[in-house]
């Protein structure tokens, strides 16, 4: 249909690396580097004031080739990242409140990292859509290889071998509670959640990303892990996916009986559902066996819950420590702690002294919105709020224009994303690096899908004058 000079063929060579393949091979290495160590928390982590690990170390050397790209060819816009900026700017401004400012100023610095993380992925993987291809990939196998490793962890000690990294067990030296290689089990399920929920939508939507077998072993083996774990916020969070998916076929159904009207498609599509249904059951019916059965076993893993008359300690300090943060705010609504001083505001309130980053364990936050109220204030949090929209509302929008593929990698990317924020409200601590490279993936896919109803939101692409050429642009890409 078009010449061998036409748009075809300029659009191609402008979707080639402008680093060249040896640059474009060392951001895709460092880039998977830092999606499989983006959970590492007691492994690869240097102490130097406070705690640095092995993913933020690399996000300078990425930055350093991300800004290389854009004065070969200009910058590609980034999701999000002008509200994230601003807020990154009120919290700076807020490091001075709080006794012990030098945690407000190493949490500024995470987050200055997670920013730059996000623009240089955009600006290294956007433009070529084999390399971000590869890079998503990457980023569901990271899933897969930290699952693994969490069920051999939880293994070894079941037949006397010693297992690394464990912090918690339920019974000393032979049933652990798998954490891979965060502090404890539940931050484990928290960065596992994302992967499971992630490929279980591309599963779900028959994403010709990776295989179905493939995708279906990552998702099998997240999912142990996450039992493994014994998180059960990780483990309630699980079957709330599970069981969303179940809901949409009987709703289906539902509205055709309404109409008087049997469709054999909509008939088909509540058979999977059942048997999952099923499933669950069955489960539930095992658990209560074993809880008959076993008492002992079932009060140790309710243990800290309060339910069945056990202790109710876990809960008791998430309650407390929730309510504390929402005191600080509440003492100083206009002036935020920054991030890293809500701690020592929330230590005043029980007449204790923050005067290290030890110190200030004991007295964090909980609830990553509250604790970001806190940091910032009633203005503080306006440009933060509005991030969440933005990382939210426009991907999907646009993927209701885009293509298949896209479409279905925005809406999996933001679907994981609802599920990261919405377990974090019983966790602290907004910047753990796993939520920001969730961000960045998102912002570079984001930035890499076409939109047909204006023109590419990058440079590099070829100018569209004319139907031809619009015909063209859509069929390469």
């Amino acid at each position: 249909m078009f010449g061998a000079s036409g748009p075809i063929e300029e659009f191609e060579m402008r979707q080639r690396p402008r680093l060249g393949k040896s640059l474009n091979r060392i951001a895709m290495t460092l880039a998977v580097l830092v999606m499989l160590t983006s959970s590492f928390d007691i492994c690869l982590v240097i102490q130097a004031g406070g705690n640095y690990r092995f993913c933020q170390l690399l996000v300078p050397f990425l930055l350093a080739l991300a800004l290389l790209h854009c004065r070969v060819g200009g910058r590609i816009p980034t999701l999000g990242t002008g509200a994230l900026t601003i807020w990154l700017m009120i919290l700076t401004f807020f490091i001075p409140v709080p006794e012990f400012w030098p945690k407000s100023f190493g949490y500024c610095l995470w987050l200055a990292l997670s920013v730059a993380l996000m623009f240089s992925f955009v600006q290294l993987f956007a433009e070529n859509g084999r390399s971000l291809d590869a890079l998503v990939r990457w980023y569901a196998y990271s899933f897969a290889f930290i699952a693994l490793f969490g069920i051999v962890q939880f293994s070894l000690p079941l037949f006397g071998y010693d297992s690394p990294f464990v912090t918690e067990w339920w019974i000393r030296g032979q049933l652990p509670r798998a954490n891979g290689f965060s502090y404890e089990p539940s931050y484990f399920a928290t960065y596992l959640l994302i992967g499971f929920v992630f490929v279980r939508s591309l599963r779900h939507a028959r994403s010709n990303l990776l295989p179905a077998r493939l995708l279906s072993v990552i998702c099998w083996s997240t999912a142990v892990a996450i039992v493994l774990s014994s998180s059960r916020m990780g483990i309630l969070f699980l079957f709330v996916d599970v069981l969303s998916y179940q809901i949409v076929p009987w709703v289906r159904l539902c509205k055709d009986l309404l109409r008087m009207r049997l469709v054999p498609r909509t008939m088909r599509a509540v058979i999977p559902s059942m048997v999952s249904i099923g499933i669950f059951g069955g489960i539930l019916m095992i658990a209560a066996e074993a809880m008959r059965s076993n008492p002992t076993l079932v009060l140790m893993f309710l243990n800290g819950t309060g339910v069945s008359d056990t202790a109710a300690h876990s809960v008791v300090q998430r309650q407390n420590a929730f309510m504390d943060t929402l005191t600080v705010f509440a003492r100083q609504p206009f002036i935020g702690q920054s991030l890293g001083g809500v701690s020592s505001a929330i230590a005043m309130l029980h007449g204790a002294t923050v005067h290290s980053f030890e110190d200030s364990k004991p007295f964090e936050g909980m609830s990553v919105f509250a604790e970001v109220l806190a940091a910032s204030g009633i203005v503080g949090i306006i440009p933060f709020l509005w991030f969440l929209v933005v990382t939210v509302r426009r991907p999907l929008k646009l993927a209701n224009f885009a293509g298949a593929h896209y479409a279905v990698l925005l809406r999996a990317l933001v679907r994981s994303l609802l599920f990261a924020w919405a377990i974090l409200q019983f966790n602290q601590n907004i910047l753990r690096p796993y939520v920001w490279v969730h961000l960045a993936i998102l912002a570079a896919v984001y930035a890499a899908t076409p939109d047909p109803s204006r023109r590419p939101r990058y440079s590099n692409c070829p100018a569209i004058d004319g139907p031809k050429d619009h015909i063209a642009y859509l069929l390469l890409v």
